[in-house]
C-alpha cells in the first residue's frame, strides 16, 4: 500500500473513530489510582485516566478528526506570501495532542473510546505535509514532544499544557527552522541566557475539574520555572517579551520574532517565550493570549497599528491542532490576509458622523462594489472592540454585519469585513456603528486581498 493510500485510509479511520466519541463508556475497566470516578462524564471536561498520574481530555486529546480544510491551506498560503511580501517570514505551528505525544502512558483500554496512535499520528502528519506542499513553513512538533520519560514530560499529568520541558524541546525546535532560513542571514544575533528559579505550581482549570470525581489530591501542575534574560544589558533583562502577554500594542523592531497563539504561549512559567529568544539569538514579542483559542492573538496583533506601523521579520503562529481555523467560516482568515496585504485605499466619500454617538455614514452612490476586496473600517479609537454595518440598496433593502471582538481579543479599532457575501452590487450607503469611536479620526477603505503590481 503507497503512503497516500496509507494516509487516505487512516483519515477514513479518523472520522469513523470520531463517531464513537460520543458514545464513550462511561467508566473505564481500570482501576482508578485517585478514586476516580465517571471522569468521562464530567459535563464540564470529560477526560480518562491513563498510566502514572496522566489525564486525557475526550473531546480534544483522544480525538483524531483535526479539521483542515483545502480552502484553509489555501488561505493560510496566501497569508503567508501576503507577509512575506512586506518583509515578514509566517512560521506556523501545529501543537500535537497530549496523547500522541504520551502514548506510553494512555490507559490500556483507550481503544474503548475510538483512539488509534497510529490514525492520529497520520492525521498529524497529512496536515503537516499539506501545508509545506503549498510553501509554509510549518514547524512538525510531533517527534521533539514524543516522550516516555514520566520524570520530565513535555505535558502535565493533570492539565493539557505544555510543561517547561515541553516548552523548551518546542522552542528549540521552532528556533532550528528559523535559523535555517535564508532570511536568518541577515538579522543580528543577540544571546540570552535562561536561569532556572526551581519548581512553581500554576493554576488548572482541567485539574480543578477532574478533582470533584476523585477522592484523592491529583498530581499538582508543577514545572521548573526559568527566567530568561538578555545577557548584553542588564537593565533589559526579561524586557524581551513586548510588555508581557497580549500587550500588542508596543511596537517591535525588524530583528525580532512575534509571537501570537494561545496560554501555551502566554503562559510565564513554562517559559516557551524566553526559550525561542534564547534558541533563536532574536527579541520575542509575546503577543499571545490565553483563552485566545485559533485567532484571539493573531487577529488582535495584525489588525493593530503597531504591526502596520513596524512588522516582524518572524511571526510565529502556534496554534494546537484541535483549533479548526475553519470554524468561524472564512472571515477572520480574509481579515489577517487583508491586514498583512495592506493594500487598501480610502473610498471616495468621507465618512461623515451622524446623530448617533459611535456612528458614522459613507456615501457609496457613486462607488462600485467590487466583492472580491475588503471593507476596512477604521473607529478612530483604538479601544473600539465592537462593529455593526448596514449596507442600503437604492431599492430599499438593507444587509447588515458585526463583528464583536470578545474579552479574550486585544481592542484595536480596526475591523477588515469581507464584502464577497454581499448578495447586491449597487448601494446608497453604508452606516458603521462603533461601540466607540473618533468621527473626526475614523476612515472606511477597501483593502485588496492580493498585492497589486
Amino acid at each position: 500500500m503507497t503512503k497516500s493510500l496509507r494516509v487516505t485510509k487512516a483519515l477514513g479511520l479518523a472520522v469513523a473513530a470520531a463517531a464513537l466519541l460520543g458514545a464513550a463508556p462511561a467508566a473505564l475497566a481500570e482501576e482508578s489510582q485517585f478514586g476516580c470516578k465517571y471522569l468521562a462524564e464530567n459535563p464540564t471536561l470529560p477526560s480518562v485516566e491513563g498510566k502514572e498520574g496522566f489525564f486525557f481530555r475526550v473531546f480534544a486529546d483522544l480525538r483524531m478528526q483535526h479539521a483542515m480544510t483545502d480552502e484553509v491551506v489555501s488561505q493560510l498560503g496566501q497569508l503567508s506570501a501576503a507577509l512575506k511580501a512586506q518583509g515578514t517570514t509566517l512560521i506556523y505551528v501545529p501543537i500535537p495532542t497530549k496523547s500522541m505525544t504520551l502514548p506510553e502512558f494512555l490507559p490500556d483500554d483507550v481503544h474503548l473510546y475510538g483512539f488509534d496512535e497510529d490514525v492520529a499520528v497520520a492525521v498529524y502528519d497529512d496536515q503537516i505535509r499539506r501545508l509545506r506542499e503549498k510553501g509554509l513553513l510549518a514547524v512538525d512538533l510531533l517527534a521533539p514532544l514524543r516522550s516516555n520519560d514520566a520524570g520530565n514530560p513535555p505535558f502535565y499529568r493533570s492539565d493539557f499544557h505544555w510543561t517547561s520541558e515541553g516548552a523548551r524541546r518546542a522552542a528549540e525546535t521552532i528556533a532550528a527552522t528559523i535559523k535555517g532560513l535564508s532570511d536568518y542571514a541577515d538579522v543580528t544575533p543577540v544571546q540570552f541566557e535562561t536561569v532556572e528559579t526551581g519548581d512553581e505550581l500554576s493554576v488548572s482549570g482541567m485539574r480543578r475539574s477532574l478533582q470533584a470525581y476523585c477522592t484523592e489530591n491529583l498530581p499538582p501542575v508543577v514545572t521548573k520555572a526559568y527566567v530568561t534574560s538578555e545577557v548584553a544589558s542588564e537593565e533589559a533583562a526579561l524586557d524581551i517579551f513586548g510588555g508581557g502577554g497580549g500587550s500588542g500594542e508596543e511596537g517591535g523592531s525588524a530583528d525580532e520574532i512575534a509571537l501570537v497563539g494561545t496560554s501555551f504561549s502566554d503562559a510565564d512559567v513554562p517559559n516557551f517565550g524566553g526559550f525561542l529568544a534564547q534558541y533563536a539569538s532574536l527579541p520575542v514579542s509575546n503577543m499571545a493570549i490565553t483563552g485566545g483559542n485559533q485567532f484571539g492573538a493573531i487577529t488582535s496583533y495584525l489588525t493593530s497599528r503597531s504591526f502596520a506601523e513596524s512588522r516582524p521579520r518572524f511571526l510565529v503562529w502556534e496554534n494546537p491542532i484541535y483549533n479548526n481555523l475553519a470554524q468561524f467560516g472564512v472571515g477572520p482568515m480574509a481579515e489577517l490576509i487583508a491586514a498583512a496585504t495592506n493594500d487598501c485605499e480610502p473610498l471616495p466619500a468621507k465618512p461623515e458622523a451622524t446623530d448617533t454617538p459611535g456612528e458614522i455614514r459613507v456615501d457609496l452612490s457613486g462607488t462600485a462594489i467590487d466583492r472580491s476586496k475588503v471593507l476596512l473600517a477604521d473607529a478612530g479609537d483604538t479601544n473600539s472592540r465592537d462593529i455593526h454595518l448596514s449596507f442600503h440598496t437604492p431599492d430599499g433593502k438593507t444587509l447588515t454585519h458585526e463583528i464583536r471582538r470578545g474579552p479574550r481579543f486585544l481592542a484595536t479599532g480596526r475591523f477588515y469585513i469581507p464584502l464577497e457575501p454581499l448578495t447586491e452590487d449597487k448601494f446608497s450607503d453604508v452606516v458603521i456603528k462603533f461601540d466607540r469611536a473618533n468621527p473626526d479620526e475614523a476612515m472606511v477603505s477597501f483593502c485588496s486581498l492580493h498585492q497589486q503590481g
